[in-house]
């Protein structure tokens, strides 16, 4: 006859395995609200600012802004935390190709933006950008280039 000890210890060795599996496995008890956005149901079009910024001689960036700041929000992007941004030159071809975080920076004083660090060479020849992510495309045109 197999010893009582052994078999109570098995015993309990099972129901703790069980026990684990079922916290682990088993629903969250989080509320609704703290789960993240689903994916957007649509993408949302609109337009962005760009302008050339002279840091110092040689070093410039190009400030990508978002005009209309009630959509710098998560749930535009359905809880994404990144975006890309690609600008085209005027051959057509991809200039710039960068992610960026979501949502934009906010400063006070200033509208949801982004610095993007470029050669001066590179911004002189910039058609256009455009912002995308899970439910965003913002397109904006290039600023003519300085003389």
């Amino acid at each position: 006859m197999p010893n009582p000890r052994v078999f109570v210890a098995s015993a309990v060795a099972l129901a703790a395995i069980v026990v684990v599996g079922i916290v682990f496995m088993g629903g969250s008890d989080e509320p609704e609200a703290a789960k993240p956005p689903a994916a957007p149901a649509r993408t949302v079009r609109g337009p962005i600012t760009l302008e050339r910024v002279v840091l110092r001689p040689g070093a410039e960036e190009l400030v990508v802004s978002l005009p209309d700041e009630q959509l710098n929000t998560a749930q535009t992007t359905g809880g994404a935390t990144s975006v890309l941004l690609r600008c085209v030159d005027e051959a057509g071809s991809e200039a710039i190709r960068q992610r960026h975080p979501w949502p934009l920076e906010v400063e006070y004083g200033y509208p949801p933006h982004v610095h993007q660090p470029a050669k001066a060479g590179v911004l002189a020849e910039l058609r256009s950008c455009r912002l995308t992510g899970p439910g965003i495309d913002f397109t904006g045109d290039a600023p003519p280039a300085q003389p």
